[in-house]
């Protein structure tokens, strides 16, 4: 089992390279999992906040363990991740597992 943590700043071609992943059938590909935590924990007006916290996971103890997860049936797990989305109070010691 393969984790790729893909980590990108806003407005760039990371969207298009988590579209090339997920064509892979033996690929899992999370859209930016940290998110909803993100938007949780640091309070922040952002266009469709409510919808996204409802969507994800809203602490980071729970995002990180999805990203930690075992893909079903499948051997490789992309993670396209917003740098900015790891807020300095995150513990990074996951980080080890997976290729950054």
């Amino acid at each position: 089992m393969t984790r790729i943590a893909m980590w990108s700043g806003p407005r760039h071609l990371s969207t298009a390279m988590m579209r090339s992943w997920e064509n892979r059938p033996d690929t899992e590909v999370l859209d930016e999992p940290l998110y909803a935590a993100y938007l949780a924990s640091t309070g922040l007006d952002h266009p469709a906040r409510d919808e996204i916290i409802a969507a994800g996971p809203s602490d980071f103890d729970t995002a990180i363990a999805v990203c930690l997860a075992a893909p079903l049936n499948r051997t490789v797990s992309y993670q396209k991740h917003m740098a900015h989305h790891l807020v300095p109070h995150v513990d990074r010691a996951w980080l080890g597992s997976l290729r950054n």
